[in-house]
């Protein structure tokens, strides 16, 4: 899954919105959502964790951020940022996950993957 190039499709769907297009950004929002349910949901994130206490931090690969993602994830489940599904928050530069150690946040982390998906899912051939 190429999440530069979902970053790009959800800041275009944003845009089209913006400017009274609705046509265009219903096309682009059901090419998005398409895209997130066609393959497994796996966040590009560094390997190393970060711990505190209990909570384990995720940063993106190579520092990206998905600010337009994150905000389109957001917009179509009707739910605030961060998005929480059960012990993981999705941010846009971040994902904190409720665990112990590495081991924990990243099972953590693939279940609350899978669930967010689900949701996304559930959208598909819906009017947004």
């Amino acid at each position: 899954m190429n999440f530069d190039k979902l970053e790009i499709y959800a800041n275009e769907a944003t845009e089209a919105r913006h400017r009274n297009q609705s046509e265009l950004g219903k096309k682009l929002e059901n090419d998005l959502i398409r895209m997130l349910t066609e393959q497994e949901l796996a966040f590009p994130i560094e390997e190393n964790v970060l711990i505190n206490k209990n909570s384990a931090s995720f940063i993106y690969k190579n520092g990206k951020t998905y600010p337009h993602l994150i905000e389109f994830i957001a917009m179509i489940l009707h739910i605030e940022i961060p998005i929480e599904i059960d012990q993981c928050k999705f941010g846009p530069g971040e994902i904190v996950v409720s665990a112990n150690n590495p081991v924990e946040a990243h099972k953590i982390l693939k279940d609350c993957s899978h669930k967010l998906q689900a949701l996304i899912q559930a959208k598909q051939g819906r009017n947004l």
